[in-house]
């Protein structure tokens, strides 16, 4: 949290988002073998196995959504925001798509 707070409020949202999704599957590889269900760590294992559920409104997106939410809010940054263009975004759901593709690197497969 103490990262968050201090480069959050001023960060880039493209790269807060990059931040947070690290953060995520950090504390993942950190989790015991069994999670409870309907936990986030749970969801957070269920969206790294089945990363199609980051671009549906499934319940692990909304679980997750809103934890990052409360991240934001615990670091002084506001999570729904207006691009230079004035559209509506969230770092929260950047946060889960690149948190969901970590490890989509498409180049990579032969």
């Amino acid at each position: 949290m103490t990262l968050l707070k201090e480069i959050g409020p001023e960060a880039r949202s493209h790269r807060i988002s990059v931040v947070i999704a690290s953060i995520l599957g950090f504390a993942v590889n950190k989790l015991p073998a069994h999670c409870e269900d309907c936990s986030l760590a749970q969801t957070l294992i269920t969206i790294d196995q089945e990363p199609y559920l980051a671009h549906e409104q499934s319940d692990e997106y909304e679980l997750a959504f809103d934890f990052i939410d409360c991240l934001c809010r615990e670091a002084g940054m506001l999570n729904q925001r207006e691009s230079a263009r004035g559209e509506d975004y969230s770092i929260a759901e950047n946060a889960i798509l690149e948190y969901a593709a970590w490890y989509n690197m498409p180049w990579e497969d032969y």
